[in-house]
């Protein structure tokens, strides 16, 4: 006859991956807040300035942006970008991560004017950054999202209780940098004001030759 008495067995369980977000303050904010108002000035009055980079191809951001390489064409944005790049360049070793150099992919402006938004997206990259330079006005969120494909989930009363959203309420003036790979969007913009954001993607980089690294072969 077959035993079918349940047998006990200890389960363990232990998290494995977490996701960490990090940001700072952009030291003299109001100066580069009026330095990215004035361009948007000329990206959205191209008749009178006779110019634009804003790109005419659609992409996740479903809003106004300035070109990719903006820290290249406009020089405050390139100086902003040095200086953000700096700044978690010095966290990144303080922290002891092995990141010896920081080399800028792109940098861009973004603004959302209402019902504009940005989809679901990761980065090619390693750090991605965006910096709220204008956001407080304007009723939209920034999001991140788990992209699980397949979970095991607990029932509670027979709902499904699972949480793979985190808004994040951000103030004027900080600056956001993490993973690149990490899922983000920015929901519609239900007011009549702007938000405006700046992003810009890094990539960590070795020298050719790494003296802390031995080059006996193991």
């Amino acid at each position: 006859m077959n035993d079918k008495r349940m047998i006990e067995i200890e389960i363990t369980k232990t998290p494995l991956f977490t996701d960490e977000v990090s940001f700072f303050t952009m030291p003299d904010h109001e100066h580069w807040k009026e330095q990215i108002h004035n361009i948007i000035k000329v990206e959205d009055n191209k008749n009178i300035h006779k110019f634009t980079t804003i790109p005419t191809r659609e992409d996740n951001v479903k809003a106004n942006r300035t070109a990719w390489d903006s820290h290249l064409r406009y020089s405050a944005i390139g100086t902003l970008t040095d200086k953000i790049v700096e700044i978690i360049h010095s966290s990144v070793r303080q922290d002891g991560y092995d990141a010896p150099l920081l080399r800028i992919e792109n940098a861009w402006i973004n603004w959302y004017k209402k019902d504009q938004f940005a989809k679901a997206h990761v980065h090619a990259c390693h750090i991605a950054v965006v910096y709220f330079v204008d956001t407080e006005g304007s009723s939209s969120d920034f999001i991140f999202t788990r992209k699980d494909h397949y979970r095991l989930l607990k029932k509670e009363k027979g709902n499904t209780i699972t949480n793979i959203h985190k808004k994040m309420n951000i103030k004027d003036g900080t600056v956001v940098f993490f993973d690149g790979a990490m899922w983000h969007s920015v929901s519609p913009n239900l007011s009549n004001k702007p938000r405006i954001t700046f992003a810009t993607n890094l990539l960590a980089e070795y020298h050719d030759e790494r003296k802390e690294y031995p080059h006996d072969s193991i």
